[in-house]
C-alpha cells in the first residue's frame, strides 16, 4: 500500500473491553506491512502491560511510551538475555500482586493531569513530524472526558497532523466533536464482563 493512502482517523470507544486491544491489533498489522508505528499511552504507567513488553522485545518499527502514574507496590526488574550476538532482550517483569484498596495508579489527581499534558506535547510532535505512518493515542478519550485535556486541543491535533499519518484514538467517552472529525468510529459495548462475577484483571488478557 502506498503511504500516500494513509491519513485517516480512527476512534475506538465505548464501555466494553477491547479498545486498546483493537488498536494494538491494527498496530501489529501496520508493522507487518512495513509501516512505522508510534504508540503513546495516556494515564498508563509501570511498563508491565503485555503490549508494552511485546513492543519493546519483539516488534520492529514501533516506538511505545507511557505517561501515567507508576504502581507503588510493583517490584519491577530488567533482565538481560543474550539471544544472539549483538541482540539484547529487555524483559519487564512485575510480580502478581493483589491491588486491594490502593488504586494509587488510577487516582486522577494533579499528578495524573501533568502526565496527560506531557503525553499530549509528545503526541503533537509525533503526529506533525511526518516520520510515523500510524500513531496510536491510547486512552486519550478518557483524558478529555476527565477534563485533563481540552477537546479543542485534541481537535487541533487532528486537523494539524501530517496528512499521511494514520491516527488512532482510544478510550471510553469519546467526545461527539472528535467523533464528528473521525473517519472510522467503533463503539464497543459491554454485554458481559468477568468483573461482574468478581474476576479481576488477568495478566495477558486485561494487561
Amino acid at each position: 500500500m502506498a503511504k500516500e493512502n494513509l491519513g485517516l482517523v480512527h476512534v475506538y470507544t465505548g464501555d466494553g473491553k477491547g479498545k486498546t486491544s483493537a488498536s494494538m491489533g491494527l498496530a501489529l498489522r501496520a508493522i507487518g506491512q512495513g509501516l512505522r508505528v508510534y504508540v503513546i499511552q495516556f494515564m498508563k504507567g509501570g511498563a508491565y502491560t503485555g503490549e508494552f513488553i511485546a513492543g519493546k522485545n519483539f516488534l520492529p518499527n514501533i516506538e511505545m511510551v507511557q505517561y501515567g502514574k507508576p504502581c507503588i507496590k510493583e517490584h519491577k526488574q530488567m533482565k538481560l538475555h543474550g539471544i544472539e550476538e549483538g541482540y539484547t532482550f529487555f524483559d519487564y517483569v512485575r510480580e502478581d500482586i493483589h491491588c486491594g484498596e490502593c488504586r494509587y495508579c488510577f487516582v486522577n489527581d494533579g499528578e495524573q493531569k501533568q502526565y496527560v499534558t506531557d503525553a499530549f506535547e509528545r503526541a503533537r510532535k509525533v503526529t506533525t513530524s511526518g516520520e510515523w505512518d500510524l500513531v496510536v493515542l491510547d486512552e486519550v478519550n478518557v483524558a478529555t472526558q476527565l477534563g485533563f485535556l481540552a477537546v479543542e486541543k485534541l481537535e487541533e491535533l487532528i486537523r494539524e497532523k501530517c496528512s499521511t499519518t494514520e491516527l488512532i484514538l482510544t478510550g471510553r467517552g469519546a467526545h461527539e466533536r472528535i467523533i464528528a472529525l473521525s473517519d472510522y468510529v467503533s463503539v464497543i459495548n459491554m454485554v458481559k464482563h468477568p468483573f461482574e462475577k468478581g474476576i479481576g484483571a488477568r495478566r495477558g488478557v486485561e494487561y
